[in-house]
């Protein structure tokens, strides 16, 4: 027997027929109430699990709208593109007479009243990155960047007319484990460099230990396992012999071009991959061999490297070591034909994600029996710098650098660089 129907025999014998009426009236809108809150509850029901399924769609739809939002350039394509650069102004001395007033690397002869000082925004960059179609499970991009850094027109104010230069220009096919690259970029023999802010178009102690070439070039990468990384590929043969004109209009065909074949380089790296973590730590090897043809033939060009980088919180190091022959082009052997060997090394402390402290050295030295017919034998460089993060976007930084040429027949020559950069990001 239900409740209701107790309550209505109750009804009809202590209040009879009249009342057992109204009761039944009453339970029967109370009924209907119940049924129409159920069906109104499951409705709300519904509409809620619906917004949460739509929730992440709408998350999404949100953080392409702002992508839109910021986004300046469209290509035909219909794929957004993202402007990106660095407005690098920096003001430098010097206390000598070295090859290049705002990134030295060599000293020549000493001068009558030597020193110089100067300031410069020809680092200055600018690119674009955009993001391709996906086929199947291959992601493709593409990046393109400039900079300023390719000489001064011949005017009575040149040196406030950098020229631009192409920096970087390549597509990427990234699948789960594999990539192919096709372009110019950093070329694979030894791609780490030291820290640096005021070397932001051409890294440090380039021909005092640290090889360096961003060259046309097509490379295959494959994870063999989450830690262990290859690569291999095929560059265009820069054999670093172009001397004597300020401009041409078409590439010469030189050494490298005349060998009528690529150079190869390969590289293996053992390491996270997270270039910013706080704990981090990976070391590589990377070999290079090419050809240059000259009046008695074909002359081969080779090297060999290993660099590393680390770092734990606070505390961190990078370096490289190298040996080859004829490697000029990578600012080898102090850009000279010859054999050498050399490295360079780095210490760092960041205290916290918006200051850190750098120092390190590096030295190239010429090691084969033709020095007696070179101009220069050995460079050493030390450097230390502060680099302040202002905001995300602006950074600040101050370096010291020593560079120390040692000519064939002369004493070494010394030359003090002091740097104050500002930098804003974008």
């Amino acid at each position: 027997m239900t409740v209701w129907r107790f309550v209505v025999y109750a009804a009809v014998l202590v209040f009879g027929a009249p009342a057992v009426a109204a009761a039944q009236t009453s339970a029967d809108e109370i009924l209907r109430e119940l049924g129409a809150l159920r069906a109104e509850v499951r409705q709300l029901r519904q509409e809620l699990e619906a917004v949460k399924a739509q929730a992440p769609a709408l998350e999404i739809v949100q953080t392409q709208l702002a992508e839109h939002a910021q986004t300046k350039v469209e290509s035909t394509s219909r794929f957004p593109l993202r402007v990106f650069g660095t407005i690098h102004a920096h003001a430098f001395a010097n206390s000598a007479a070295p090859n290049w007033l705002d990134i030295p690397n060599l000293i020549g002869a000493p001068v009558t009243n030597p020193g110089t000082f100067s300031m410069g925004l020809r680092q200055t960059r600018i690119g674009l990155a955009g993001d391709g179609p996906t086929l199947g499970t291959v992601r493709t991009s593409g990046v393109v960047a400039l900079d300023f850094f390719g000489g001064i027109p011949g005017f009575q104010t040149g040196q406030v007319m950098g020229l631009p230069r192409l920096l970087v220009a390549y597509a990427r096919f990234q699948g789960d484990r594999a990539a192919l690259q096709i372009g110019q970029d950093h070329m694979l023999l030894a791609p780490r460099d030291p820290t640096s802010l005021s070397g932001f178009a051409f890294p440090l102690l380039f021909r005092s230990g640290n090889l360096y070439l961003r060259a046309p070039h097509a490379r295959a990468e494959y994870s063999l396992a989450p830690l262990l990384r290859v690569a291999g590929g095929i560059m265009a043969p820069i054999g670093g012999d172009l001397v004597g004109e300020d401009y041409r209009f078409v590439p010469p065909a030189l050494g490298g071009e005349r060998s009528r074949r690529p150079a190869v380089q390969a590289r293996i790296e053992l390491g996270t991959p997270e270039a910013d973590a706080p704990r981090r730590a990976a070391i590589a090897a990377a070999g290079h061999y090419g050809w240059e043809r000259r009046p008695a033939g074909l002359v081969p060009s080779w090297a060999a490297s290993v660099d590393f980088g680390a770092r734990r919180d606070m505390f961190g190091v990078a370096g490289e070591v190298f040996v080859g022959d004829n490697i000029d082009a990578f600012g080898g052997a102090l850009g000279l034909d010859a054999r050498a060997a050399g490295g360079w090394a780095e210490l760092q402390l960041i205290p916290t994600a918006r200051l850190s402290f750098q120092a390190g050295g590096g030295i190239d030295d010429v090691t084969d029996g033709r020095r007696a017919v070179l101009i220069r034998r050995r460079n050493r460089s030390a450097y230390g710098n502060v680099i302040v993060s202002l905001t995300p976007e602006l950074q600040a930084s101050f370096e010291y650098r020593w560079l120390a040429t040692l000519p064939l027949a002369k004493s070494e020559q010394r030359n003090h660089h002091f740097d104050w950069v500002l930098a804003y990001k974008f």
